[in-house]
């Protein structure tokens, strides 16, 4: 199944279809911020039928409360009240719900806040809604990884120390920049890190193929100045490709660097595709005889390949940016 693109800047209220509903392991991200006149708002999982399996409620003006509950045939349930308020006026957040067997996992800022048990199967689960006194910043998923066709050998034992790269579960309690997931989509893996820290600067596991992916949802600094992504190669520290916007400039620069050497920059564009203080998204494909660059779904530009693209096994981010989610 096709991964379910991010959802950037949406209006409140909010009401959109999950696709392919709801499964075990699979999450659901919401990163946004509180108003500062906050009184409540609301993170609703909604069947075909209007029932809501799961009603996520914080409430400021009761003194601050989490209510969950479930509605059925119009008619609520007994609601299930969660006390010390993680949330503050003012101040951007990040949700996780993850659904498992039993319940649904509710973490907050990477820390995990409660559970709330099934009163309704989650496969019926086909719209998200988020109303109330909140902004958004993103809207993500994340499926959980396709089990094998067959068991896996008695011999083949899963420890310790390779449990969280098997089965895709929120890894609660740790800081929101190391928290990383995988899932496997047909034959590739790709691996999703939630609000990295800037510079950001990762390996890429089994270099940058032929078809190979990178989806970079971040958000531009207000007083930007410039920023950039760099596909570079470890050991001789070639960048094949050097995305550098410049606000300032109204410039969007394309380079390679060649043993400490640049070459010539290319700066066409029909139009720069970032602007100060705004959210975006950016995917990198690497083609045949170039690599391919979209912003916010619209192809920015060409990059004809001056270094193989088999050669890249790092990114590196920085500049007057913020990042939301990197995926690889």
């Amino acid at each position: 199944m096709a991964l379910q693109q991010p959802i950037l800047n949406p209006s409140v209220p909010f009401a959109g279809p999950i696709f392919g509903g709801l499964r075990m392991g699979k999450m659901i991200l919401i990163q946004g911020q509180v108003q500062m006149n906050v009184k409540r708002f609301a993170v609703n999982l909604l069947c075909q039928n209007g029932d809501t399996a799961f009603h996520f409620n914080p409430r400021f003006d009761e003194g601050g409360v989490v209510v969950c509950n479930t509605m059925q045939q119009g008619r609520w349930g007994s609601e299930e009240r969660t006390f010390g308020m993680t949330f503050r006026p003012g101040v951007y957040f990040e949700l996780i719900i993850s659904v498992q067997t039993q319940c649904y996992q509710v973490s907050v800022n990477g820390s995990h806040f409660l559970e709330y048990r099934h009163r309704i199967p989650f496969y019926t689960v086909q719209t998200l809604e988020i109303k109330g006194d909140v902004s958004l910043n993103c809207i993500s998923f994340q499926e959980a990884p396709v089990p094998p066709p067959y068991a896996p050998p008695a011999y083949n034992v899963i420890s310790a120390t390779n449990v969280s790269s098997t089965f895709a579960q929120p890894n609660f309690g740790q800081p929101m920049a190391s928290r990383k997931k995988q899932w496997t989509q047909g034959n590739s893996s790709r691996v999703t890190l939630s609000n990295p820290a800037v510079p950001f600067h990762v390996a890429i596991p089994g270099y940058f193929t032929r078809n190979h992916k990178i989806t970079i949802v971040g958000n531009v600094a207000y007083n930007a100045n410039r920023f950039h992504v760099n596909l570079k190669n470890s050991l001789n520290n070639n960048i094949a490709l050097h995305i550098n916007p410049r606000l300032k400039e109204n410039a969007l620069v394309r380079n390679t660097l060649i043993n400490g050497s640049w070459g010539s920059e290319e700066r066409h564009a029909s139009a720069m595709p970032f602007s100060c203080g705004q959210a975006f998204q950016m995917e990198i494909t690497s083609l045949k005889t170039a690599y391919q660059v979209t912003v916010n779904g619209v192809v920015a530009f060409h990059y004809t390949h001056r270094i193989p693209a088999g050669q890249v096994d790092q990114m590196e981010i920085g500049g007057d940016v913020s990042l939301s989610c990197v995926q690889y």
